[in-house]
């Protein structure tokens, strides 16, 4: 049992750490404010969250939970 724990804990911390490297930066666009589509860009609408972020949410509950 422990073993299998072990064995989740460690892809789901691989899978977390992937997903987060995926994710695209909130300011990886400050340069482009400056340019076309900057209201877009930099001020642009909070919507509903995206799969990256989903996803993200729900393996840090996973880690979490395999950590305890």
């Amino acid at each position: 049992m422990t073993t299998l724990l072990i064995i989740v804990h460690v892809l789901v911390s691989l899978f977390l750490i992937v997903i987060v490297l995926l994710q695209h930066g909130k300011g990886a666009d400050v340069g482009a404010a400056f340019g076309s589509g900057a209201s877009a860009t930099v001020f642009g609408a909070q919507g509903s969250a995206s799969f990256l972020s989903r996803a993200t949410a729900i393996l840090a509950a996973l880690f979490f939970v395999t950590s305890l």
